[in-house]
């Protein structure tokens, strides 16, 4: 049996990595590039399909072009966390996105496959890959 102190520490780490996504979507929300890439580890990775954009001036360039005109609304399910010690973890959340593109409401759903590692003290991610499941017109909706 582990100690109260290593319980406590177990408790915490995965508490700030909670805060850490929830801080990426209200960073995402508000349109604030410079807040999500203070999220990401200087060397952090996000990956979708086939595409990579890896540290600070990859990840600024990528979510200038996308989250900059703050259409996009993601909300975080389902948070799955695993330590893989003090400073190392991995996890996986659902996400739902509600995107407004070209004059079109629109809905987005997937998974991000996170790992994260503590850099300065902070928990922040260092690989984020998500796992696109639709793309859809809310007016239509969305089939599989």
């Amino acid at each position: 049996m582990s100690s109260i102190e290593e319980r406590l520490a177990i408790i915490e780490a995965k508490d700030e990595i909670r805060e850490l996504t929830a801080r990426y979507c209200h960073a995402v929300v508000d349109g604030d590039v410079e807040a999500i890439i203070e999220l990401f580890c200087r060397d952090g990775v996000f990956r979708m399909r086939n595409s990579a954009f890896t540290g600070h001036a990859e990840l600024r360039q990528m979510y200038q072009g996308g989250v900059g005109a703050k259409t996009h609304k993601p909300f975080i399910q389902n948070h799955v966390i695993e330590l893989d010690g003090p400073t190392e973890a991995s996890g996986r959340c659902s996400v739902e996105i509600r995107i407004f593109q070209e004059g079109t409401a629109m809905t987005a759903a997937g998974h991000y496959l996170d790992r994260y590692r503590v850099e300065d003290g902070r928990w922040k991610l260092a690989d984020r890959f998500y796992n696109a499941y639709h793309l859809a017109p809310w007016e239509t909706g969305w089939t599989r």
